[in-house]
């Protein structure tokens, strides 16, 4: 295998290599680990990659939506890991040593690129953890409402980014979000103050799916929207949503199913891809693989759209599957890709 640009080098070979540590990739091509690594770029290079491939993506469309989500990156038999730390995994039941991830992400509903990312630290590194990772939401925001001066930009994030403080700065910046929201949430309801839960106006009736109504949450304006779910057992819930701009009750449940994009992305990166599979000591080296990693998750999604298949998952199979003159072409497809962005 030859690779002609070695800002797509390391990401084409996770793509194209099953297993995806430095030293199982570099005997793939008859190369030292140290090799592989030496073929990182810094992160930064991938990001301005990813945001110029957004870009050329999305340029041309009305409404797009900028989606925010965590993940750990696990890390747990690690203690020499610069800036790894101790936090809860939701899936184990305990504290680990992990990276924790914050993702922003642009989709247009159909395809969905991760263009920036930045590493949250626990609470024994920074002591406020929460006022950083804020802070750097709300740049990314505005850095994106720049880029796309004529696209109504829909931020889309769940519960964990039901903040006060947040949803009240997105309505003075005129920023349209939709989160999740928890039901014992007190509100001002027809100058009443009551739980969301119980505002029985809200509740979907007859074969209704959702309903949407006003109220006041520490001082700010909101639509809650009541969404009624039914399980694979019949059994039915209802889960809560709020939007800093109004919208018919479907339409706001809509925007809120396309947050699962970045869900997909998380699972793919990290069965696939090796999202958490570098060993590599510096935060530096590790941050530089998590965004080749999702430099490689874009690529897969160009060819998802140019083979006309149904997932990245698909794209996947079918590069692994490439080999000599076949995968020579495919290589020189994304270096074309790569070179018509810098051009």
């Amino acid at each position: 295998m030859f690779l002609t640009n070695t800002m797509i080098a390391y990401p084409v070979l996770l793509i194209t290599s099953i297993k995806k540590s430095f030293e199982a990739l570099g005997k793939s091509i008859k190369k030292t680990g140290k090799t592989i690594q030496r073929w990182l770029k810094p992160a930064d290079d991938y990001y301005e990659a990813l945001l110029k491939l957004s870009i050329k993506e999305f340029s041309t469309k009305k409404e797009l939506f900028l989606i925010f989500d965590e993940t750990l990156i696990r890390k747990i038999y690690s203690r020499l890991m610069e800036g790894a730390g101790s936090f809860y995994d939701t899936q184990l039941f305990r504290r680990i040593m992990a990276y924790k991830l914050l993702v922003g992400m642009l989709s247009d509903g159909n395809q969905s690129f991760p263009f920036s990312a930045t590493l949250l630290f626990s609470k024994e590194l920074v002591p406020n953890p929460k006022e950083t990772k804020y802070e750097w939401i709300k740049k990314i925001i505005l850095k994106v409402k720049d880029l796309f001066p004529t696209t109504h930009i829909i931020v889309v994030a769940d519960g964990a980014f039901a903040s006060k403080d947040f949803l009240l700065w997105c309505v003075n910046n005129k920023v349209s979000a939709e989160v999740r929201m928890r039901s014992n949430c007190s509100v001002m309801y027809k100058n009443e103050k009551i739980r969301i839960r119980d505002i029985k106006e809200l509740r979907p009736k007859g074969r209704q799916m959702a309903r949407t109504t006003g109220v006041i949450w520490h001082g700010i304006p909101l639509f809650i929207t009541a969404q009624r779910r039914i399980d694979k057992k019949g059994e039915e819930s209802i889960v809560f949503q709020a939007a800093t701009f109004e919208a018919k009750p479907m339409r706001h449940v809509e925007i809120y199913q396309i947050r699962w994009n970045i869900e997909k992305m998380f699972r793919t990166t990290k069965q696939h891809l090796g999202l958490q599979e570098c060993s590599a000591r510096k935060m530096e080296t590790q941050e530089s693989h998590i965004a080749s990693v999702f430099f490689a998750y874009v690529l897969l999604q160009y060819e998802r759209k140019k083979q006309n298949l149904t997932t990245p998952e698909a794209a996947l199979r079918a590069a692994e599957r490439k080999k000599g003159k076949f995968l020579n072409r495919y290589i020189e497809r994304l270096n074309r890709l790569i070179h018509d962005v810098y051009a």
